[in-house]
This record gives C-alpha cells, sequence and structure tokens, in this order.
C-alpha cells in the first residue's frame, strides 16, 4: 500500500510543478507543492521503519539512519516557515524552503 501511495505523490510531483511555474506568485500552488514534498518525506520514512522491522541484522546502521529529527522534524520545521513567509506575502519561500531541504537532505546524506 505504501509503495502505491508513494508512486501516486511521486507522481504528482511534475504537474504540481508545472503548476507553480504558472502560477508562481500565488499561495494554492506554492503550497500544494510544499505539502508534496513534506508528504514524500513521511511516506518514505514510514517506508523505512518498516524496513527497519524487516530486516534485524542490520538494526544498528537503520536505527542510526532513520533519524526521526532529521527525516520528518527538520523538513517539517523549514516547510512552516516557509509556509508562514509564505502567508505574509511571499509565496515562493515555500519553493525555496523546498530546496533548502532537499539541498540538507543531500548533505546529511553524504554525510552519513
Amino acid at each position: 500500500m505504501e509503495n502505491i501511495l508513494l508512486m501516486f505523490v511521486f507522481s504528482l510531483i511534475p504537474y504540481l510543478t508545472i503548476f507553480v511555474a504558472n502560477h508562481p506568485n500565488e499561495l494554492i500552488p506554492q503550497v500544494l507543492y510544499g505539502l508534496d514534498f513534506i508528504i514524500v518525506d513521511m511516506i518514505l520514512y514510514y517506508m523505512a521503519k518498516s524496513l527497519l522491522e524487516i530486516n534485524q541484522e542490520n538494526e544498528e546502521y537503520l536505527k542510526r539512519a532513520l533519524n526521526i529529527r532529521e527525516a520528518l522534524y527538520i523538513p517539517f520545521a523549514i516547510f512552516i516557515v516557509g509556509f508562514i513567509i509564505a502567508l505574509l506575502g511571499y509565496p515562493i519561500a515555500i519553493i525555496i524552503c523546498c530546496l533548502i531541504t532537499i539541498i540538507r537532505s543531500l548533505y546529511s546524506s553524504l554525510k552519513a
């Protein structure tokens, strides 16, 4: 079930990207784009947790890799900051926060 949901959410990214590109200064496209990233983060985290339950012999490495603070809380906090800035009149802040989240995820995965 998680794989189907993940594929559906990933399939929305190109459409939401076009929606944002056609309406860069509107709040609704920006919020939908940001929510898509948050939903992807949540689904990937829960898929990784189920991998941890299945793969007991690599439990120590997976527990280190599945830090909930790094995987969910920080991207969500960055999105909330972008959402607040967007509500204050600068909707492009959500895309900027999504980019910051991607760069932070890449950096933390390369560091580990």
